[in-house]
């Protein structure tokens, strides 16, 4: 039986997990940004695995890749390469990275976050969702209106047009956790 705790980067998407997962276990390693280096973020995620005690299965982290030169799925790879090299070998690690901020993946639900199909982005990953979010609402509050936005956007246009999202969906199919039962086809 399943039983997933959370581990993420930061307050915003604290709130997002507790929205989309009630119930569920969450903590932040409150270390993001382009210059945080894997291995720092493996160590803390690494410490907070252990003060999990081997309650929980699956661990899932979320992770922004920022601004760094690597793909989504290289980076997922060199944190899991990471917690193994930091003796995390025997815990079901389900990691997703949202390529460059989670508001990519608001983004990619264009038609919800702007009332209109005109200017659709080809592609929402890589690109500063947060400021475009910021363009066209007017302002943007990432621990308020970020939440909201993601809750509001529709799971489905953000798994057709947003690949890191769709890996990040992809790996924790099967937790207990309504926001995942949509249509993927």
């Amino acid at each position: 039986m399943n039983n997933p705790a959370f581990i993420v980067d930061g307050f915003t998407e604290l709130k997002i997990i507790q929205e989309i997962c009630p119930g569920r276990p969450v903590k932040r390693t409150d270390l993001n940004g382009k210059d945080v280096t894997i291995i720092a973020i493996a160590k803390k995620v690494s410490s907070l695995i252990r003060l999990l005690g081997n309650r929980y299965y699956p661990i899932i982290l979320l992770v922004d890749k920022e601004k760094r030169e690597i793909s989504f799925e290289d980076m997922a790879q060199q944190l899991r390469q990471a917690l193994v090299n930091e003796g995390i070998t025997d815990q079901d690690i389900r990691i997703g990275v949202a390529d460059r901020m989670i508001e990519n993946w608001i983004v990619a639900d264009w038609e919800e976050l702007t009332g209109s199909l005109e200017n659709v982005p080809e592609d929402t990953d890589g690109i500063h969702g947060a400021g475009i979010i910021k363009n066209i609402k007017g302002s943007y509050n990432k621990t308020t209106d970020g939440v909201q936005l993601f809750r509001s956007a529709r799971q489905v246009f953000m798994y057709q047009r947003s690949a890191s999202f769709r890996y990040f969906i992809n790996n924790i199919d099967g937790i207990p956790c309504g926001y995942l039962a949509f249509d993927r086809a």
